[in-house]
């Protein structure tokens, strides 16, 4: 209604809103295009920065700082200490882009690890990417379960690092469904010095509660979370009752088909199986161990496009119970080492992890994914020798030292290998566990 009432009559649109915005400002504001040559000109020093209207410069400044914020995690804060899930993590990150492309990729945050502090979730949005089932059970923050909490913070963080800090406390699950999240909260501040990024939908259940733990995340925690906004009812409530200052480092998230933002990502339960592309994209963001403190589970997974084989968007390498704190560090080690290796081992099974393939262009070795393609090699392999490493990984049958031996004659071995290994430097071959 704000669209088509601002086309009639911008001036009585703008003043009707309370914003205190000129309509030459606003008019900016939904010209990108416009603006972003105004910026230029400014930069390159052809206007004087008073050319821009405060509310634009203020906008674009909190638009890169969130920017530049967003890539120091991904490249500092994230960063595991221990070296195998670190090189392992680059892996599957490389194989993402060439799945769904560098703009995709470098959007997600991917901590190594996540926090579910609920069996399933109450909230049960339709479009839910990854079909979080419904809830079953919290786990409350009773004096055995917050000894076994802070314990397992501990050990977390003498395993992963700094890294850890940057996890989530949420991912198939509501945050707001546990009555004690922020007790949770506290002693994660307390063991890594900076609270979890907070995403929840159950912010209207209790908007004091909602207050206070804005408030929290602006005295302890990130740069940023994240309010999910699922009717125009809610955007509604959401506006009246906290006051732009309060807001001010939240992300809002529309998810409702009204919003002209909003874009349902084709993933679990919103994922059309009967579609001619049946491939979608994903909102899996954990690259790494997924902690479920009331089923007592842990699953090592990474994000992965949307396909029958992966209808939530997320690839699960394994799932095994855990007792104690100590059981989870020795359980969450024992996957490392299966799964993780640091070189390409010829006596393991070598199989793709994902659809690709190999071409030789201008004597070189291209590589193409769904959404991405690369150099993978600056010699020359003939196609056939490319062809036949491609169909036969895609058997999940042989380890790589039988790869190597089905290459055609006029190949070179050390060619071989060399190929061998830059595809699983890109996450597109996985060693099997043995």
């Amino acid at each position: 209604g704000f669209r088509s009432s601002y086309s009639r009559d911008p001036e009585k649109t703008l003043a009707d809103t309370g914003l205190g915005i000129e309509p030459e400002a606003f008019r900016l504001h939904v010209n990108p295009d416009e603006a972003e040559k105004l910026l230029c000109d400014v930069r390159e020093g052809r206007r004087g920065e008073d050319a821009l209207p405060e509310s634009l410069l203020l906008y674009h400044r909190a638009l890169w700082e969130r920017k530049q914020r967003h890539k120091q995690m991904r490249e500092v804060y994230l960063v595991p200490d221990e070296p195998r899930l670190r090189t392992w993590r680059a892996r599957q990150d490389r194989r993402l882009r060439l799945q769904l492309g560098r703009r995709a990729t470098d959007s997600m945050i991917e901590p190594p690890l996540a926090f579910e502090l609920s069996d399933g979730c109450s909230v049960g949005c339709p479009f839910c990417g990854i079909a979080a089932k419904g809830l079953r059970g919290i786990f409350r923050y009773t004096e055995e379960n917050a000894a076994v909490w802070r314990e397992t913070l501990k050990r977390m963080h003498a395993l992963i690092g700094d890294a850890a800090g940057y996890g989530i406390c949420y991912y198939a699950s509501e945050p707001l469904d546990n009555p004690d999240y922020e007790k949770f909260l506290d002693d994660w501040y307390a063991e890594f010095g900076i609270a979890p990024l907070t995403t929840t939908a159950a912010w209207a259940r209790d908007l004091e509660r909602t207050r206070a733990l804005l408030r929290l995340n602006d005295e302890k925690g990130h740069y940023f979370y994240r309010l999910s906004v699922l009717s125009p009812e809610m955007r509604d409530t959401l506006l009246a009752a906290f006051t732009p200052e309060e807001l001010l480092r939240a992300i809002l998230l529309p998810q409702f088909r009204e919003a002209p933002g909003n874009v349902f990502t084709k993933a679990g339960r919103n994922r059309d199986e009967n579609a001619k592309d049946a491939v979608g994209s994903t909102i899996s963001c954990v690259n790494g161990f997924v902690v479920n403190m009331q089923e007592k589970t842990v699953r090592l997974e990474t994000p992965f496009v949307s396909d029958c084989d992966h209808p939530t968007g997320e690839w699960f390498l394994e799932k095994c119970s855990f007792t104690t704190a100590e059981d989870l560090e020795v359980q969450i080690r024992r996957m490392i080492t299966r799964y993780m290796p640091e070189n390409l081992d010829l006596k393991r099974p070598c199989v793709a992890s994902c659809d690709f393939r190999l071409e030789e262009k201008q004597g070189k070795v291209w590589v193409f994914g769904r959404c991405g393609s690369l150099i993978l090699l600056q010699d020359p392999v003939e196609q056939t020798a490319l062809d036949t490493l491609r169909d036969a990984l895609r058997e999940r049958r042989y380890t790589g030292r039988e790869l190597l031996d089905l290459l055609p004659g006029g190949t070179d071995v050390m060619t071989g290998f060399l190929l061998l290994s830059m595809l699983r430097h890109q996450g597109l071959v996985d060693q099997t566990a043995e």
